[in-house]
């Protein structure tokens, strides 16, 4: 299998327009994570679109990168995805977005995020501090206290 071709098969079909898009790009997903290689997720980070025509499916993007934590640990998966967002930036923002509040939304993820983001390079510091207060400023109520304790 050849990743290079799995990655443009992931990028190619990430608007998700119709069923042949579809069954393309969760070929890719799963050819891919049949490698088992950690440093995958940043390929996978290539496949977000905010212009995608199926939420649904890219939410399996999202299960495939989590479940690098069984792979390679959590905090190798974190950091690799961490150092991945910039590949997502500016076309698939607002899956940044929901990456970030499905770890602001679990705790060992948190916990795990907190202690890896000093440790990032400055840019991608911050862009992740920058979402993080966009997300909080957006709902207060429910994300203020994980996202205080994320940055403090």
């Amino acid at each position: 299998m050849d990743i290079l071709v799995e990655l443009q098969n992931l990028k190619d079909n990430r608007l998700l327009r119709d069923d042949q898009e579809v069954e393309k790009f969760e070929k890719a997903i799963e050819d891919i994570l049949t490698m088992k290689d950690g440093n995958h997720i940043a390929l996978l980070c290539q496949g977000f679109d905010d212009d995608t025509e199926n939420d649904e499916v890219m939410f399996g993007l999202i299960h495939a990168i989590e479940s690098y934590d069984n792979i390679v640990g959590s905090v190798s998966s974190l950091s690799i995805l961490a150092n991945s967002f910039s590949v997502m930036l500016p076309h698939a923002q607002e899956w940044l977005k929901i990456i970030q509040k499905r770890i602001l939304n679990h705790d060992p993820s948190r916990e795990t995020y907190k202690k890896i983001i000093p440790t990032l390079d400055s840019d991608i510091q911050k862009v992740i501090i920058s979402q993080l207060n966009a997300i909080k400023a957006k709902n207060a109520s429910r994300f203020e206290q994980s996202v205080n304790s994320v940055l403090s």
